[in-house]
């Protein structure tokens, strides 16, 4: 892939360093809006849907991007919106990558230490590249160094119809040399305790108390989860069939659909359950060490030189009693 020198890997790479509300923008789509903020992680910070093209009334699926958010929290996983997970998901087990007979020590996230979370890119400035009202794509470059020893670019491609919305997440390997490589997304979702949950995704990866996954036991776990059980709830699963299905209480329906790529799935509800995070992920946590181990169906993608892992999910509402 030709590049111009203002777009080699790296040149674009920087933490958010402004105004978190001057840095956000909207799509529409008919009463449809799409927050989005380039700059902020690449990261969608508002979803309000329409549950048919003719409704005028749009209603939140996210939790929104909370507000006054400065540099130092995003960090700390600031909860709302949808962000990105480049070039990987989830934990790397005490911060060292193991890949292809190599040793790699990754800065342990403050709040999983020792392990990793999530890599960067969530904080660090995207462009955008393409804006129209109702479609935006987004893009990060990121040259080797301490968080990710390869260099990748990753983009976000957005497009919004009045019932939902369209995102399609790619991680290209811009380096000379092979690397690892998994993408996902991290929605909050809106929640209420009585919310029912679907979704087939048959395999059971154990969680450990610091969010690792211990290898399968159970290749037979239910297809349907919710309303759950008061308290935290945190499930690691692959096998997923591609839908996540939440009913809500005021009769709604959110529907997530995803590419076979996200073969994996995370879903964590918080004790205090003010939210749902249902994750389409490429890969199980810690896979790319379990993968090194010789384990398989961990999700591990290798990407040789130019090579890129893409995928698309949709999010759509649909009318209480739609599906009656």
């Amino acid at each position: 892939m030709t590049k111009d020198d203002d777009d080699r890997p790296g040149n674009q790479a920087r933490e958010f360093e402004g105004d978190f509300m001057n840095a956000t923008r909207q799509l529409m789509a008919g009463a449809a809006r799409l927050g989005f903020s380039a700059a902020v992680g690449g990261r969608i910070t508002l979803l309000r849907l329409c549950s048919c093209d003719r409704d005028d009334v749009a209603r939140n699926v996210l939790r929104p991007f909370p507000t006054g958010i400065g540099p130092a929290h995003l960090l700390h996983w600031p909860k709302g919106g949808i962000y990105p997970l480049v070039p990987y998901s989830n934990r790397i087990k005490d911060g060292v990558l193991l890949f292809q007979g190599k040793r790699y020590e990754l800065p342990p996230h403050p709040d999983a230490r020792p392990h990793t979370l999530h890599g960067h890119a969530h904080r660090m400035v995207w462009e955008t590249i393409s804006l129209t009202q109702s479609h935006v794509t987004m893009r990060h470059v990121h040259a080797a160094g301490a968080e990710w020893p390869w260099p990748f670019s990753a983009t976000l491609d957005i497009d919004l119809e009045p019932t939902r919305a369209f995102l399609a997440l790619s991680l290209r390997n811009e380096g000379q040399t092979p690397m690892p490589g998994g993408i996902g997304l991290h929605p909050y979702f809106q929640h209420d305790p009585d919310d029912r949950v679907a979704f087939d995704a048959p395999i059971d990866w154990p969680v450990t108390s610091d969010y690792r996954a211990t290898l399968p036991q159970n290749r037979s776990a239910p297809a349907s989860a919710g309303p759950f059980p008061p308290g935290e709830v945190t499930l690691y699963r692959s096998g997923w069939r591609g839908l996540c299905v939440i009913d809500r209480t005021n009769g709604d329906r959110i529907e997530m659909r995803a590419d076979p790529i996200f073969s994996h799935f995370v879903l964590h509800r918080p004790a205090d359950a003010r939210h749902l995070c249902a994750e389409p992920v490429s890969h199980v946590a810690d896979g790319f060490n379990l993968f090194a181990d010789g384990h398989g169906g961990t999700g591990t993608v290798v990407l040789e030189p130019g090579d890129a892992l893409k995928g698309s999910v949709t999010i759509s509402l649909i009318a209480a009693g739609a599906n009656d």
